[in-house]
């Protein structure tokens, strides 16, 4: 892909130093892992036009996500960051980067408009005061002040040589409709949790798309969200993972993100070692790792925070249901044979949330499998579930599969449920009642738990089921959203919950194989 990440990289490392803190001032060197994110933040097409238009990056605490937003601050403020042509033979930049033939090479950004938002205005410090440090003549690289003269800097506004200015903002007192950002920063988005903030986000990301020639972009900087609060970084993942599933199209967004992967368990010290290690990449080399373990035992530590914020997982601050490692283990990516015997089940709505059908094999060990499913795109309050689509989705697994029952919980869906029965199809009732739904969650958790179970891993499912609580009351336990009105979607994961019941109840009633003894 071309990019003019390169160049940028060169730029960085010729005119930036680091910011306020142990290596104040030292030379900059972009490790491998910021780099390929740099490079793929300006990647252009064959046209020149830029790829990205909206840039996240989500890593753990201490991982200098801030000062990477703040080298490109001074990269968008300063350096050739938008396409001007491609290379010729022997081309060489203004500090002396030399150029592959064909390489797209860079112009400055006519008049930059530059804004690094927080949710207060002393938070913009954890971004700003880098670029401060950075551009300050008496602190700046000897380097940057030679090729760019002494840049007017101040606490509330720094004005850049030819025209543009970056400053810091408070989310919290300024809705900024009517500006024309060419580059913004969204940093710590996981604190981003108020109302007016999620409004604040969307107001600025339409504000970047006023000037065609500037070609406008975003980064948000985060460490892991707490399921549940809906954060803007809670948004952007969700957004996210609706583009990977094929439910939105946008080749704007790039979603770097790095976790601890499930394998490793934080209540043992060595796994928690390890999984820094992996997390941090690059910087546990400069990382006081064996500190950060250590942390974890002490007893005023929430586990559940230091996984979110040293492994950068997200941990929901409920009950959480099924280790991930486990569901991990469970996976098997098979279809299920045609003429198997199945049990389907449905879980439905009719709108503003998802309607899930789920086949699960009848065996030993059963396997779950996403028979259908119909989820609104996100931000669209119009949608609603094709019925009829649906109806037909059941018929055509009823002539794939062996069906021995379709079992679905009849509120709502009545009407559907009689028709498909009235044409001969097994429909079974499975109202969502805690008595049923608390020893099906349990057979479900315990068989995932002992690997007795596999699944598809189709997306959905797993993110389903990731979004999954468990609700303990007098009435027993089961899986539930994470709050009534939560757009975290479980329809995939109560569908399976339901099938593997009466998957279960199917195969132990099936006639016993007769065996005969010779004589």
């Amino acid at each position: 892909m071309p990019t003019l990440g390169v160049s940028i990289i060169d730029w960085i490392e010729t005119f930036c130093v680091h910011g306020p803190g142990d290596i104040e001032g030292a030379t900059v060197v972009i490790d491998d892992e910021f780099a390929a994110f740099i490079m793929r933040c300006y990647g252009v097409d064959k046209a020149g036009a830029r790829r990205v238009r909206r840039a996240v990056i989500s890593r753990p605490k201490g991982r200098a996500k801030s000062e990477l937003a703040a080298f490109l601050a001074l990269v968008e403020g300063l350096a050739p960051c938008r396409f001007d042509h491609f290379a010729v033979a022997g081309e060489v930049s203004p500090w002396g980067y030399e150029y592959a033939v064909g390489e797209p090479v860079g112009k400055p950004v006519t008049r930059p408009e530059i804004l690094c938002f927080a949710t207060e205005l002393g938070q913009a410090g954890n971004t700003y005061d880098a670029i401060r440090y950075m551009l300050d003549p008496e602190t700046a690289s000897s380097a940057l002040v030679e090729a760019y003269g002494r840049v007017d800097v101040g606490l509330t506004r720094i004005n850049l040589p030819n025209g543009g200015a970056i400053t810091p903002e408070s989310a919290a007192d300024s809705s900024k409709d009517g500006g024309k950002s060419t580059f913004v920063i969204f940093d710590e988005s996981h604190l981003w949790v108020l109302p007016r903030l999620k409004r604040l986000h969307q107001v600025v990301l339409r504000n970047l798309l006023k000037r065609k020639i500037a070609s406008g972009w975003a980064i948000e900087t985060t460490t892991m969200f707490a399921p549940g609060e809906g954060s803007v970084a809670e948004g952007t993942f969700e957004y996210h993972r609706a583009i990977a599933e094929g439910r939105v199209a946008d080749s704007g967004l790039l979603f770097d993100h790095r976790q601890a992967s499930p394998k490793h368990d934080p209540q043992f010290k060595a796994h928690r070692l390890a999984g820094l290690k992996e997390v941090y990449g690059p910087a546990a080399s400069w990382m006081d790792l064996k500190a950060i373990a250590a942390s974890y035992d002490d007893p005023q530590t929430s586990a559940a925070e230091w996984i979110r914020y040293w492994f950068n997982r997200p941990v929901s601050l409920q009950g959480a249901w099924l280790p991930q490692l486990a569901w991990d283990e469970c996976q098997s990516a098979r279809p299920i044979p045609d003429g198997a015997e199945v049990v389907l089940a449905f879980d439905g709505s009719f709108s503003g949330d998802s309607t899930a059908l789920v086949a699960v094999e009848i065996g030993e060990f059963p396997h779950v499998a996403v028979a259908g499913h119909w989820e609104a795109p996100p931000d669209n309050t119009e949608w609603r579930v094709p019925i009829l689509d649906v109806e037909d989705a059941i018929r055509t697994a009823c002539i794939r599969w062996r069906v021995k029952e379709i079992t679905a919980d009849p509120h709502r869906w009545a009407r559907s449920l009689e028709v498909l029965a009235s044409e001969g199809l097994p429909v079974t009732e499975f109202p969502q009642s805690p008595a049923r739904m608390t020893p099906a969650t349990q057979r479900f958790t315990d068989m995932v738990s002992t690997r007795a179970l596999t699944h598809d891993g189709t997306a959905a499912l797993t993110r389903h089921v990731s979004n999954a609580v468990l609700k303990t009351d007098s009435r027993g336990t089961r899986i539930v959203k994470e709050h009534k009105s939560s757009v975290r979607r479980i329809d995939l994961a109560v569908a399976a919950v339901m099938g593997v019941e009466r998957a279960t109840n199917q195969a132990a009633v099936e006639p016993a194989k007769q065996v005969f003894f010779l004589a």
